[in-house]
């Protein structure tokens, strides 16, 4: 008769196996949001393994957002609805935990991996002639050169979160959630003067007016220059390192209606 230590030994590779058919099963469809798996005993003779064995399978699949427990009558294990709030926030701890470094250091990596990923739900954005009113909103409220900083900064994450969904692509705006979260929730080193609060303004409005426009390569250009801005703010270390700059013009930075151009005749 063999030893009792052997299965156990075997244990975490018999329970990673099964988490990884489980896992097929629920990605697949064959278990949709909200169903419930078997219980705890059928899946062991199912699977011809100890308890012990099959709650660590499970507690793989929990730790990955794919299941929840419920306790009580009609409890057990459930296929998690999908939440992009949720997976933006894990994704968000995850994006910090892997790029951490003193002195916030990885926040213009974070910016800047931001901005590549927006550049295509701004695309999206204009193929899609996204409704942009949730943009203009918080235009208006950064053209208030009298907020706090930590408002602009709000109105600025808001504003990012608002772009990432007018891409109408869930996947994207779900990781464009993670990186903007893990990067404004890192305190930048710099404030925000009135000249600096001007730039990202004038970058914001011509983003806004190229997705309203339909105008990707406007979009795209705003986007680029505004990661080029902000990793040459990053890089100066502070507002005062700057050369001062004259910020644009209100007139500049009203939003012009949309002009809509009559079909081609055939």
């Amino acid at each position: 008769m063999s030893s009792t230590s052997a299965p156990e030994g075997r244990a975490p590779d018999r329970a990673s196996a099964i988490a990884t058919l489980l896992q097929e099963n629920i990605l697949s469809g064959h278990y949709a949001p909200g169903d419930r798996l078997p219980s705890e005993a059928d899946l062991c003779a199912h699977f011809k393994v100890s308890r012990p064995t099959l709650r660590e399978a499970l507690g793989r699949l929990t730790a990955r957002g794919l299941i929840t427990a419920r306790r009580g009558a009609g409890g057990g294990a459930f296929v998690t609805q999908p939440s992009a709030a949720v997976a933006g926030e894990q994704i968000a701890a995850l994006v910090a935990l892997s790029t951490r470094a003193e002195d916030n250091a990885h926040r213009p990596l974070l910016t800047e991996a931001r901005i590549q990923l927006q550049l295509g739900c701004a695309e999206l954005a204009v193929l899609r002639k996204a409704d942009i009113a949730d943009l203009r909103a918080e235009i208006d409220l950064q053209s208030d050169f009298s907020i706090s900083d930590s408002d602009f900064v709000a109105s600025m994450r808001r504003m990012n979160l608002t772009l990432a969904a007018a891409s109408g692509n869930p996947a994207m705006a779900m990781l464009a959630q993670g990186l903007i979260e893990a990067e404004f929730a890192v305190t930048p080193q710099t404030g925000y003067a009135t000249r600096i609060r001007a730039r990202f303004l004038s970058y914001h409005v011509r983003i806004a007016n190229g997705i309203a426009g339909g105008r990707a390569d406007d979009t795209r250009a705003a986007l680029m220059e505004l990661w080029s801005f902000e990793a040459d703010r990053a890089g100066a270390g502070s507002d005062e390192a700057q050369p001062v700059e004259r910020p644009p013009r209100m007139r500049d930075l009203r939003l012009p209606p949309v002009q809509r151009l009559n079909p081609l005749s055939e």
